[in-house]
């Protein structure tokens, strides 16, 4: 599909890079050192770092989950040509949902670990948006005919079929912290991640059979 708009891919990698450092920054300026009534106490300090144990571990899961959405965009990325307005715009919602995510890491390890499950809705919703989007970006180059030319069309619709599945089992496993919000939520996972896992077949068997074949004299 062809668009007055095009981007060279190489500009839009630096700016996803630079959110994604600044992302990665952000995360641990939630973790503060504590203020003690008695600076000298070895116990008060020990309690205080034990207090914020949550704080430091939101931070570490959330790092890594934020490193893998980079190494996960930059492997979608590379088998893309070029970027048009539609792909610009799925990249820009992507950088917009990465920048929030040291708001729900911070809401999710002040709150989570302290039985306030309400947290979850905060965290695990944009988690899902993030894999939407990045389902969305491959799709729309997919179907804009913005892949790279010797990018195999097998290793395409792996990459696709790869997307649905993290998709549908990210899906499947939102459906207990769906229950806080009454019996429509979980139901609408479950039969979300079944109709992605029901697409990621249909790609499958869509691929084309290779057959070797041998050399004739």
């Amino acid at each position: 599909m062809s668009s007055l708009f095009k981007l060279s891919k190489h500009r839009m990698d630096p700016l996803i890079d630079g959110v994604f450092a600044v992302a990665l920054t952000i995360l641990a300026l939630e973790i503060k050192v504590p203020e003690l009534e008695h600076p000298g106490s070895a116990s008060e300090l020990i309690h205080a770092l034990m207090h914020h144990g949550s704080v430091v571990g939101a931070y570490f899961v959330s790092f890594a989950l934020l490193g893998l959405f980079w190494i996960w965009h930059h492997r979608l990325s590379d088998k893309v040509s070029e970027i048009d307005g539609a792909l610009l715009g799925c990249s820009l919602a992507f950088l917009s949902l990465v920048c929030l995510f040291p708001f729900a890491s911070a809401v999710f390890g002040r709150y989570m670990f302290l039985g306030n499950t309400a947290a979850l809705l905060v965290y695990l919703p944009l988690l899902g948006l993030i894999l939407i989007s990045q389902t969305l970006y491959f799709l729309l180059a997919m179907r804009r005919g913005l892949i790279r030319a010797d990018v195999a069309p097998a290793e395409v619709r792996g990459a696709h079929r790869r997307n649905l599945i993290a998709l549908a089992l990210f899906s499947i496993s939102c459906i207990p912290a769906a229950s806080l919000l009454g019996i429509v939520a979980p139901i609408a996972c479950g039969l979300f991640g079944a109709l992605l896992l029901w697409a990621a077949r249909a790609a499958r068997l869509r691929q084309p059979v290779v057959r070797e074949t041998a050399d004739q004299a």
